[in-house]
Formats: C-alpha cells, structure tokens, sequence
C-alpha cells in the first residue's frame, strides 16, 4: 500500500513538480558520498552494532552522514571503488557534492538528465550512474522491480537499476508541470512553440500510453487534464500546505475543508499541523487564500493499513478555516450513497471525476473526467479508476446529484491490484462520506 500524500520540498516546489517525499528519502539507500569533508565518528546511537545506518552509503538511514564510520567503512570504500571507476573526464564533468540537493539518491544536474534542480557539476554522486549510461550498483537491483526515484520506488540513486528500470527509462525525471501540459502540444524546446522547460510537457511530448510497470496513477493510459480552476468545482479546490508538506483539499462549507487524515501526519508519525489553504491554486496565483484554525482527525486513523475493504475507512479529516472562503468561492457539498447507489456501483454505472495537485504537476491541478467507482466496501471505502498519484491525497471525488456537483470521498492510497478486475494494474482507494458522515452531520455540512 502507498499513501498519495506528497511531502512537497522546496527543491521540487522550485521546479513546479514535487516528487520524492521525506518517507521516501528516509528510506533511501544509496552509495553517495559527499565531497565536502565531513567529520567521520561513532556518534550515532546505533554506531557499532555490525550494521551500516548511514543512508549516503547504502545503510538503514537511521543515522546521519559521519555518524556511523566503523559499520559504513566497507561501503564507504564501494563508493570509493564507483567512483574511482568514472572516465576522468566524465569525472570532471560531475564535479562535486556541493548542491543543496546532492545525495537525495536522485540527479538534478540538467548536463546528465537530471531535474535541473542543480546546477551543472554540483550534484556528483546522485548523478554518476547516469553520467556514465547506468549500472546496477543499487542493492536491489535485478529484483524485478524498479526502485529508481520518479519512476520507480525511490530507494535506488538515479541510474543504479538500469535492468529493472529499463522499459519506463524514458520518464525518468519527466513530468507535466507546464501550465500547458495536456492540451495535445508538444510544447518542450525543440518542437512547437518551446514555451515549456525541457521535459515539463510528457503527455504531449511522450504521449500517455504506459507500460504496465509504471507503478503509478495511469492504468496503461493517462486520462488527466488541467481544469480551469476559475469555474466549479474546480475553483473549490486547492493546495493544503503543512508544517512539512502539502497535500490536496476540497471546501465542503463555508469554512470547512476535507482532506486525507494521513496528511495530517508527518516525519517519524508525528502530528503535521496544517497552516493554510489555498483555492483555485493555479502557478504563484489563487482564488482565495485562509488560515487553517482547527482540525478534526479521524479518532480511530493508524498509519497501519489493512486490505481494501478490510478496515480503511479512518483516512479523513475534517478543517476549519479562519474565514468564510467558500461563502467567496462556492464549496461542494458531501453527499452519502445511498443504498441505491451502491447497487449501481455494483453494476459498474456509477461515474465521478475527481482533480487534485499530482506530483508531476506541480502547482497547476489536474483532473480525471468521466472515471468509475468499481467497488464499494462496508468499512466506508471504495475503489476507483480515476488517475490519481502522490499529491492528490485528499483531493475530491466528486458526482453530479440532480446537476449539482457533489462530494463524495477523498482520495487516500493505491494497492495492488484486486479482484475481480485483473485488468487494472492497481488499487486506488479512497474514503467515502459514508466514513465520516456524523462528524459532517456535527460540522453542520449534511442536509
């Protein structure tokens, strides 16, 4: 199971693309080594237990850089090995570690297909993979699946799983964060107008088929466009900014919000409080901006997740805002399926459209049109078709009711594929107001 929530850094915020979130660079192994001297030491509370925790060399993460010499010595020395092994003049080209960026296991130099986050010789040790046409150095390399970051699980630095990464290498650092991605243009230098920064315009560029290993939003196809924030629902819509990261919410009234309760959960699971919303978000602009005063979270939410329909109904979370924004804008009431409902979802006619803010467009909301709710379980879940990635945690799914736009889940995680429908290439599972329809029925937000 993976949650869709994205911790947004300022790197990726930078690029208009957020991608790889801190649970992930927690976990990430690699064999980077800065180039700037660190102090090597046993400092760490888990130094000398016979295993290497720094994460630059391959290790647990557990420790910080220079913290745990003894354990890392022999992969410090594999590292010494990869890079000894560089042609020096490719050598000369990598430069150092001296980005704020290196060694986050992903290459941001723009001279070795990096995502231009760096600039050119300052990110050495993500990159030296890449720069020399891929190796499988990463430690789960040949393991079948693709663990480079972007396009794969993100605990290989970029360029270390060339075997497993190879029928979905073309996306590697791609993404759709052009405020005119999806409009059938290619608009990246070289071809039509130009007006999009190199690799920012992959749906026009690429086209939207994808293979099957593409472990993300796009069951073989992306179906998503970018809708006009200035028209409901749309504009109802908008960028919920954390103490460390953003995720996607929704107005349901006057001044209340509905997102994800794991996006309410930060670094190590602690509690992230939320600082501020932003509807219609849309580039540096929005419609309306509030302060978040106070939250309601899922009592009985764990990080812990069961199988669809085994319990995964406590992913909500319920905002109130400082001010009467939707009042300004418009908001989009919830509604309960009804029993009625639910048996046209079992007979696969039941449609909704959802948009959020995905990784891969950055400040600019995207949305699926016309998807299909495929199963819904007892515990206040469903399962559904819509394109929905990491970023759109939280965001709405939404159906027309008697020609109003209505609420009716946040977006919440993706497994793997369930029966009966072989054909899709994974889960997605939101958590639908039935869910939480007394804390709505309190907050004043149901008829």
């Amino acid at each position: 199971m993976i949650f869709m929530t994205d911790i947004l850094t300022v790197k990726f915020a930078r690029l208009g693309a957020a991608r790889l979130g801190a649970v992930a660079l927690a976990a990430a192994l690699s064999f980077a080594l800065p180039q700037v001297a660190l102090a090597q030491a046993d400092t760490c509370r888990w130094a000398n237990d016979n295993e290497c925790d720094e994460a630059r060399y391959g290790g647990t993460g557990a420790c910080e850089a220079g913290s745990d010499a003894t354990d890392c010595r022999e992969m410090a020395s594999a590292w010494q090995r990869l890079m000894a092994a560089v042609p020096s003049d490719v050598r000369g080209q990598l430069g150092e570690d001296t980005c704020r960026w290196a060694n986050d296991l992903e290459c941001d130099d723009p001279n070795f297909g990096g995502t231009g986050a760096c600039n050119a010789g300052t990110d050495a040790s993500d990159c030296r993979a890449l720069a020399i046409g891929g190796d499988n150095t990463c430690r789960w390399a040949n393991d079948n699946e693709c663990d480079e970051p972007g396009i794969g699980t993100g605990v290989c630095t970029s360029g270390t799983d060339t075997n497993d990464c190879q029928a979905i290498a073309f996306l590697r650092n791609r993404s759709n964060s052009c405020e005119t991605a999806f409009n059938g243009i290619c608009e990246e230098p070289g071809s039509g107008g130009g007006t999009c920064r190199a690799n920012t315009d992959t749906a026009d560029c690429v086209g939207r088929q994808r293979p099957a290993t593409a472990r993300d939003h796009y069951f073989g196809h992306d179906d998503r466009q970018l809708v006009d924030v200035n028209v409901m629902p749309w504009r109802a819509v908008g960028l919920l900014t954390l103490e460390d990261g953003q995720c996607t919410a929704v107005l349901i009234g006057p001044r209340l919000l509905a997102t994800a309760a794991h996006c309410m959960q930060g670094e190590n699971g602690q509690p992230s409080k939320a600082v501020s919303f932003r509807a219609g978000a849309r580039g540096d602009g929005e419609l309306g901006q509030a302060s978040i005063v106070s939250s309601v979270v899922a009592p009985d939410y764990s990080d812990q997740s069961s199988p669809p329909g085994g319990g995964n109904g406590d992913d909500w979370a319920l905002l109130t805002l400082d001010r009467d924004l939707g009042s300004e804008l418009g908001y989009v009431r919830p509604y309960v399926l009804s029993k009625d409902d639910q048996a046209v979802v079992r007979h696969g006619r039941f449609m909704v459209s959802q948009a959020g803010y995905s990784w891969d467009t950055g400040r600019y909301l995207s949305g699926h049109v016309d998807c299909q709710v495929l199963m819904a379980y007892r515990d206040g879940s469903f399962i559904h078709t819509c394109d929905t990635t990491r970023g759109d945690s939280g965001s709405p799914i939404m159906t027309l009711v008697d020609g109003e736009w209505r609420l009716i889940a946040v977006d919440s995680q993706f497994f793997e594929a369930q029966p009966p429908f072989p054909q899709m290439s994974s889960s997605h599972l939101a958590v639908d107001t039935r869910a939480f329809a007394d804390e709505l029925r309190r907050a004043g937000a149901l008829d």
